[in-house]
Formats: C-alpha cells, structure tokens, sequence
C-alpha cells in the first residue's frame, strides 16, 4: 500500500521515475544504487509509482530530481499559456469553424444538410468504399489543421473559462456530448448566464480512446455540438457557451494528483462493500475477484453499478448487468478491449463499469472547482453517481459562491422529463432570446414562483419541479391572454372599415405598400397585380391588420411567445 503525504511528492517522484526510464534523468554515479532501484520499482493500477519496495533515501531523492523537473515542466507552461491575441468569441468561432471542416471532410457534406446519425453513417460508409483515399487526405488534413489550433489555444481557453461571472455552469458527468447533453445545454440556456461544456472533440486528438470506428463516432460527436455554432456565432457579450479541453485522459495518464484523487474517491465510494479494510484499488480488484460472491451480493443492491443504458432504480441480477454492459459497448469499444472485457470474472468486470461511471464524475467535480462553476448534469443515472459521490466526500452538491439553492433545484428541475418539451427550442430561437437578455427575466419570472418553497427551509426536488411546472403553465397562460387581447384591440377597428370578404388582397396591398413588414407577414405579390385593387378602404383594412400582425410576431419571438409555442397543450 502507498502512503503518499502529499499529491504534489505523488507526481515527483512519478516525474522522476518516467525521465529515468525515458532517459532524460541520469542519477550521478555515486547514487546507482539509488537510481537502479527507482527504476526497479512498479506502478500501481492508477500508474502511480508502487514505493513499497523503495529506502527511504530513494524516495528523498527521487522527490528532490522531481522537483525540479516539476519547476521546469511550470516554466514551460508559463511560456506557453501566453495571453492570446485574438478574443474570446474569435477563438470560439475559430474553433467551430474548424469543427465544421472536419466534419464536411469526414462526410463530405455540411453538417446543415445531415438529419440524422443514420445518414452520417450510410455517407460514411460510402465514402470509406468508394473514395477511400480522397476521405484520408481530407480527414487528416482537417485533424492537423483542428491540431494545430489546439496546441495554439488549449491552454489559453482553459484558463479564460475560469473568467466568466454570472451564473456560470460546467456541464459533464458522461465522456460523450450526445443528445442528451444537447438538450440540457437548449433547455439550461433558457436560465442560465454561461454553459461550460468539455470539449468532446479533444480527446479524439490527443489520446487513444481505445474505440470501434473511431472516425464515425468522432463525426456523430462533432454533429451533436455543432448544433450549438448559433450560439457561438452570435459572439454574445457573455458567451453563452463556452467550450474548453478539460485534458481529462491526459491527466488520467500523466497527473498524479488526477490518479491520487481518483483513487481515494473510488475506495471511500466503493470500500464500505467490501469486509475489511480496503485501502487501494489493487486491494479492490482483488477483493472483486477472490471474494467474488460477497462483492456482488453488496454490489448489485448498493445502485452503484448501472450498465450503459440503464436507469437508477431497476434491480438486475450480477450475470444480467454484465451482459448488459457489454451489449452495450458493442461497436463502440475496440474489439481488442471488448474482447479482454468479455474474459474478466464477473465482479472485475462490474468493478470496472463502476470505475467508468465514476471517472467522469470526479472530473466534473474538479472541473466545477477548478472554474468556479456549478456542476450540471443531464440524465437522471448522472445525477445518481453526482449525488452518491457527494454524501461519499462529504460535499456540497450546490457551489455555495456560485448560486443560490433555489436556483440550483430550479436548474435540477428543468432537466426532469415531465419538462423535456423545453430542449424543442431550436438554437438559433434560443440565442434571438439570450440575445435580448430573455433567459435573464425568465429567471426572474420563476423566481417569483419558487421563492416561497426557498424561504422555507430545504427544498424537496419533487415540490421544486411541481412549481416550476406550475410556473411555466402560468407564463404559457398569460401569453395566450396576451394574444386574445391583441385581437381584441384590432377586432372593431377592422370592422368598422371593411367586411371580411376582400382580407386578403387587403393584407397583400399593405404588405406591398409598407415592404419592410413583408417578412413579418410572409406574403408577396407584383405591385402591377394590386393595382386595380388597393383602395383607401382596403389599404385602411390592411394597416390594421398589419397592426395586429406585427403585434402578435413581436408578442411570438418574445420568451413568454416561444415557450407558448413549444408547450405541448
């Protein structure tokens, strides 16, 4: 077992002990003895140097030549993390840019034009048979170009994501941006002030996810979160979204304070299962295998193992999750990892789909601290793993600096289905909104509807979401009022002018007379073609009814119009 006093010696003396094997440490020859048995030592399952076996000289002197690798690794980040030229939103758009690029390159046509991930695959596949050299040209011109911009602006964007005021939230808890994550960012920016989500696309560029057809789930993940180019395109004073690298598989590979950590959380998570004291994971990969039955029998009712797929709640026995699990990753996983999967012992196996769950969690816990965020998730199965992870630490589900607990239930409520009409909202709707300071007086609006239940003490998450339902309902209603009233106002006046017999060229000769409101009423016709028919009668007629119209298109792009729309009746 370990014993590190700190994560900082953690990762010295595995910056030691990585130049050694990689040459570029040399201990002085008075110190072999002390250099051949760094090198001897192994790494543990989270690739920590094992110190089990080394004097404690050694370990003293492997963290003293890793110091100093440590104060240079800084100085070279220093000289890196330059401040950048170009803003913010230029960065962004720069970035989405070359998304759209790589895309078109992958299927060679505009993500605008694709309706769905079935058509991504059948051009794909098709690209891949019949003009197998055209798409590798293309793609890996378009993955150094995307490359390049990384090395350019990862760290710069990393650190200007922890600049931002406002209601500020950190989306994560899933590797993947599908969907889901789609419809929490569409319905969380109706609220919110700025939405940081992890860039689903660095990843594909600086490690081996170790996945099936890695180019097709790269072009389904780049579809996904272009969808949210309007929003990036609009280059708002406070960026609605925000993407930015959260270098998660690299510091699972190189960090010693992300494998520390992560290790410490999945021992004080999973441990209470296990008889007796369980203090690292090789203890607990040993435990799940040598004491196979007990684990599982903790296991399986304890709700930390959920397959891919699954919902909190549903009881399955140890051999139907982990055929369930592996179902799942069929096509999704390399055949070469699959294939060790599918030869684990049944409790390994369930051990390590808890581990998978729990790996991005820890990373959208450090994510929220790193960046002073509030931590948001989109399925009710990452708000299961978010809030065992929490009772587990000791932690505070709500950033207490960043929004108020009436907020935060209110945010936790808008993602629960009986509220899912709200992700039907298209994004560029979404940002004509946020454009105007809409999700602001939202915000506002269901404050209003809430703050009783905030004022009394803890809130229950049911009763949250059964205000903010009520609440929504009611702002449906008064713009439905709203309209009646707008019909109202005009109703006499049009009567008194002309019957409703000759409406229509009415309306047309106003349209034509006043062009600007054209696009407003959606109508055209040849001036020539009205000319026998625009009397004072029914250009009278046509202005008010162009009152009523305009009135109503206004009333209609406005917050209280768009969610009157989408609510179902």
């Amino acid at each position: 077992m370990n014993s590190f006093d700190s994560p900082e010696n953690a990762q010295r003396l595995l910056d030691a002990w990585k130049a050694m094997k990689e040459g570029r440490l040399k201990f002085p020859p008075s110190l072999q003895s002390h250099a051949d048995e760094l090198l001897a030592a192994p790494l543990t399952v989270t690739g920590l140097v094992d110190t089990q076996g080394l004097s404690a000289e050694t370990i003293l002197m492997a963290k003293s030549f890793g110091a100093a690798l440590s104060i240079q690794r800084a100085e070279a980040v220093k000289d890196t993390a330059h401040q950048p030229s170009t803003a913010i939103n230029e960065v962004q758009t720069e970035l989405f840019v070359l998304f759209s690029s790589l895309f078109a390159a992958l299927i060679c046509r505009s993500v605008d034009l694709v309706k769905d991930v079935d058509e991504i695959k059948q051009r794909m596949m098709h690209r891949v048979k019949y003009q197998p050299d055209v798409f590798a040209n293309s793609v890996n011109q378009a993955i150094g170009e995307l490359g390049e911009f990384y090395n350019r602006h990862s760290v710069n964007i990393y650190q200007q994501a922890k600049n931002f005021g406002g209601m500020r939230l950190v989306t994560g808890g899933q590797r993947h941006f599908g969907p889901s994550a789609l419809n929490a960012v569409r319905i969380t920016g109706l609220y919110a002030d700025t939405q940081l989500v992890p860039d689903p696309i660095y990843p594909f560029l600086s490690s081996d996810l170790n996945l099936n057809a890695a180019y097709l789930q790269l072009a389904i993940q780049l579809f996904h979160i272009l969808q949210l180019r309007p929003l990036v395109d609009a280059k708002l004073p406070v960026p609605a979204v925000f993407i930015f690298p959260s270098f998660e598989e690299i510091l699972e590979q190189n960090d010693a304070h992300t494998k520390l950590g992560f290790e410490q959380l999945a021992i004080r998570l999973i441990s209470p299962l296990c008889d007796g004291q369980i203090q690292s994971l090789e203890e607990l990969f040993e435990y799940s295998s040598k004491q196979e039955t007990d684990f599982l029998d903790a296991l399986m009712p304890s709700g930390l193992f959920i397959p891919p797929g699954g919902e909190p709640g549903i009881q399955l026995s140890a051999s139907e999750a982990a055929s369930q699990y592996l179902i799942e990753l069929e096509g999704k996983r390399s055949l070469h990892i699959l294939d060790q999967m599918k030869r684990m012992p049944v409790g390994l196996l369930l051990l390590n789909g808890v581990l998978e769950r729990l790996r991005p969690q820890y990373h959208l816990f450090e994510n929220s601290s790193e960046l002073g965020a509030q931590a948001l998730l989109s399925q009710p199965v990452h708000w299961h793993y978010f809030e065992k992870i929490a009772q587990a630490n000791a932690r505070d589900l709500r950033s207490k600096n960043v929004i108020s607990d009436q907020a935060y239930q209110t945010l936790h409520a808008v993602q629960d289905d009986s509220l899912s009409w709200l992700a039907n909202i298209p994004v560029t709707t979404l940002t004509h909104l946020i454009l105007n300071n809409e999700h602001r007086w939202l915000r506002e609006e269901l404050n209003k509807y809430t703050s009783q239940l905030a004022s009394i003490g803890p809130i229950d998450t049911n009763e949250m979401i059964k205000e903010v339902s009520h609440g929504l309902a009611s702002l449906v209603q008064r713009q439905r009022k709203s309209l009646k009233d707008i019909e109202s106002k005009y109703a006499p006046k049009k009567a008194a002018i002309l019957t409703g017999g000759i409406l229509g060229a009415g309306l047309v000769a106003s349209a034509v007379m006043l062009p600007l409101l054209s696009p407003l009423l959606a109508v055209s016709a040849p001036a020539v073609a009205l000319a026998g028919v625009a009397s004072g009668a029914l250009i009278g007629f046509g202005k008010e009814k162009v009152g009523e119209v305009v009135e109503k298109h206004h009333a209609g792009k406005s917050m209280l119009g768009v969610l009157a729309t989408t609510r179902p009746n």
